[in-house]
């Protein structure tokens, strides 16, 4: 994700991403967001509903420890515990991006493209992508 994008959750979210910029001996989003500027949205709406629900519901302060593609989908690691509301929170964010492509947000499917998976629109889709068939990846 592009720097002004990751400042700006950074800025938006800062109990979430409090460790954002600590050592990789600590956390793993020293990083950044590894993923594309596709899921900025997904991933903003997602932090939006984290806060709000621990907030207003005595939940446990999300967070974050990794936010990152892998499999051609969104991986949102968070440190220590959480609540069923907040996975499932967590849990349907990271299934919408299968469907969302990483580099525009516009609907995508996910496809192989050499060793890896991506999700990825028509227009952004490399022309050695192959549909994924079969494969179950969790």
């Amino acid at each position: 994700m592009n720097k002004e994008l990751d400042e700006l959750l950074c800025s938006r979210y800062p109990l979430i991403f409090a460790d954002r910029n600590k050592p990789k001996t600590y956390t793993n989003m020293c990083f950044g967001f590894t993923c594309g500027d596709g899921w900025f949205d997904l991933i903003n709406t997602l932090c939006e509903r984290l806060q709000f629900w621990t907030e207003n519901n005595e939940a446990p302060q999300v967070v974050a420890f990794q936010v990152k593609e892998k499999y051609g989908a969104l991986r949102f690691y968070v440190k220590g515990e959480i609540t069923r509301e907040q996975q499932g929170m967590i849990d349907m964010a990271q299934r919408l991006s299968e469907r969302l492509c990483d580099q525009c947000g516009c609907p995508g499917q996910r496809m192989t493209c050499g060793p890896r998976v991506i999700t990825r629109c028509n227009k952004h889709m490399p022309s050695d992508a192959t549909p994924l068939q079969n494969i179950v990846i969790s």
